[in-house]
């Protein structure tokens, strides 16, 4: 009998022994696609690093660009604030045309037109 317990013992063990390989397989490629994913994780979280620093860059890029803008609406409304309205435009409007100033004359021509028209009448009556 201990004849068939040695031949059952080593059919045992070459049986464990050819699991625990087996076992140690799997256990390696679980090892291999482990460190697969970690690389695969750290070249993702390092890209979305980046991306992120970028869009952090855009974003305060763009920041910067409506705080111009701001300012920038913010002198011309000031500056708008001095111009003068529709209204009172329309107001001078009527007044020029009621005056028409194209039609004033200086002194000076007056004295001209005087002194010519006394010119005139002085060789009429020669």
């Amino acid at each position: 009998m201990p004849e068939i317990d040695v031949n059952t013992m080593s059919a045992l063990l070459a049986d464990f022994n050819t699991k625990i390989k087996d076992i140690e397989e799997r256990s390696d490629l679980l090892k291999e696609k482990l460190s697969l994913l970690e690389g695969n994780f750290l070249d993702y979280k390092n890209r979305t690093n980046r991306e992120f620093s970028l869009l952090k860059d855009s974003l305060r890029d763009i920041k910067n660009s409506l705080e111009h803008l701001k300012g920038t609406l913010q002198h011309i409304i000031r500056e708008t604030a001095g111009f003068a309205r529709k209204e009172e435009l329309m107001m001078l409007e009527r007044y020029m045309k009621l005056w028409e100033p194209l039609k004033f004359v200086r002194a000076d021509e007056v004295k001209e037109m005087i002194k010519e028209a006394l010119r005139k009448k002085s060789r009429e009556e020669k």
